[in-house]
């Protein structure tokens, strides 16, 4: 009998510590994966939290927590004919902060001398609750996060006309995990130019396709072939082949370049960085030029990348001979260097550039931009179909829309858009215009058609639709907003222009 209660004493002593050491174990693991990624601050956060570092103790050899978990996901599938689904999307506002909830297996877990421990005095019992939340619930099996999936499965017949296209590029975006910063040695200020960077790297979805774009099939599928082609099929480009390092997209303003650029966010799946002139350009010396070597080495750090520089004249205006600020042209001159990099390491950084006046850059900069694509203002089929999007038939009366594309020759697509708001806004400041003044004539209108609809919700009152004589109305007050002629792009793309 004695040796009985010793066996089982021992027996679980041995239990409790291989919990302890399992418990160990995973921050272990934890920390080691964060520090290969390179989480940093992560890593040091969780050793000071569990007095775990990885000094004191580090993974075997050949053990990894990738591993460990994808031959998990392998076996599991191998066992349950259907791949395991580890985590879920949370969409109700929880606060991920606090604690996990108590569950009755926590209750188990604990000693016998807990109730005597709950019996203590109060200033020591929100430690003991500290505690006990801490405890690893390792009871919990597999099967347990079976029968929990019904409650996250997708209801309704919207998720299943999605497009394959669609749900790749919403996983992308949902599924988006950055790696730590790159490592800068012990550059402290390198470390926060970085982290100033990195604001700037899109991580929501801009939801523009190149689908959405009317017309510039040019442009379209010169973006195609420079980002989306070659991560589809790399081995076709190499050698020769190898895709374009920098395209600059310029044309008068409002024709779709940032519409191009969100595009390229949208559908490629790179890691996109949206640069403008106040990203790079510092007012304290030599920092300009830091923000510039710091942006391609976060860009290289998360390859594929895209660098987005909208405005580029303003960045890489012409050098003029010692006329130009001495901090400018170290900035430009940095900015060089790091594309000249670019094209000779081979590095998957694309560099993609807008401006609405390319006869300012510097030519080095054009050198370098081996494709240079006019986004000209829209045809006539394009900006029909434009108008057919901003007036559909059932918000306008019987448009002759042929008709009015032809009056909007010089017009971009932001100044049809605008025109088409502001025939839109008529017929509604004529409604706002009768609620306000309270016409009687429009109240008995109202009025019988309440009793005719027997509803009193005020959402049925709406403006009446878009007539031919609201967009000719609009004609008269809404002009181009470009006041450079096409023929001076068109010029310029004869003389500098690569297709």
């Amino acid at each position: 009998m004695l040796a009985k209660i010793k066996s089982e004493s021992e027996s679980r002593m041995n239990e409790e510590k291989k919990i302890h050491d399992r418990k160990r174990n995973i921050i272990v693991l934890i920390l080691r994966y964060l520090a290969n990624i390179g989480y940093i601050d992560s890593c040091s956060k969780i050793s000071t939290e569990s007095h775990i570092g990885l000094d004191q103790w580090d993974v075997a050899d050949n053990i990894d927590l990738y591993q460990i978990v994808t031959e998990f996901e392998h076996y599991y599938e191998l066992k349950f004919g259907k791949y395991i689904k580890l985590v879920r999307k949370v969409t109700s506002e929880k606060n991920p902060a606090s604690f996990p909830k108590i569950t009755q297996n926590n209750k188990v877990l604990q000693s016998a001398n807990s109730q005597k421990i709950q019996q203590q005095e109060n200033n020591i019992q929100s430690t003991k609750q500290i505690q006990k939340r801490n405890t690893i619930n390792t009871s919990i099996t597999n099967e347990q996060q079976i029968n929990s999936t019904p409650q996250i499965e997708i209801q309704g017949q919207s998720a299943f006309q999605k497009t394959k296209e669609e749900e790749q590029t919403q996983n992308f975006f949902d599924v988006r995990v950055l790696k730590g910063m790159p490592d800068f040695g012990d550059v402290q200020e390198l470390k926060e130019l970085a982290a100033y960077l990195q604001r700037d790297i899109v991580v929501e979805n801009p939801n523009c396709k190149f689908k959405d774009i009317v017309g510039l099939e040019d442009a379209k599928r010169l973006l195609k072939e420079a980002v989306l082609i070659p991560l589809k099929y790399p081995h076709f480009f190499t050698g020769i082949l190898e895709p374009w390092r920098g395209v600059l997209l310029y044309g008068p303003p409002g024709t779709g370049k940032t519409m191009l650029a969100k595009a390229v966010a949208t559908e490629c799946g790179t890691t996109f960085f949206n640069i403008s002139a106040s990203s790079v350009v510092s007012k304290w010396r030599g920092e300009s030029e830091k923000l510039i070597r710091v942006l391609f080495e976060l860009a290289r750090h998360y390859q594929p990348s895209t660098i987005f520089l909208d405005e580029l004249d303003s960045i890489m205006s012409q050098r003029k001979g010692g006329q130009d600020h001495e901090g400018s042209t170290r900035m430009k001159t940095e900015l060089l260097i790091q594309l000249d990099g670019l094209m000779k390491n081979k590095e998957r950084v694309f560099l993609l550039a807008a401006s609405n006046l390319p006869w300012d850059l510097d030519i080095a900069m054009l050198r370098r931009l081996e494709k240079r694509i006019l986004v000209p203002l829209p045809c006539e089929k394009a900006r029909e179909e434009m108008i057919r999007q901003f007036l559909p038939q059932g918000f306008s009366n019987n448009l002759n829309y042929n008709e009015i594309s032809m009056q909007l020759e010089n017009y971009s697509g932001s100044d049809i858009k605008l025109l088409c708001k502001e025939a839109a806004m008529k017929p509604l400041r004529k409604l706002i215009n009768n609620i306000e003044m309270g016409d009687e004539s429009q109240q008995k209108k109202n009025s019988k058609n309440q009793k005719t609809n027997n509803s009193n919700n005020i959402d049925q009152v709406k403006p009446d639709p878009v007539t031919q004589q609201d967009i000719q109305e609009a004609l008269q007050t809404t002009k181009p907003s470009s006041f450079i002629k096409t023929q001076v792009y068109e010029k310029w793309e004869q003389e500098h222009g690569s297709v």
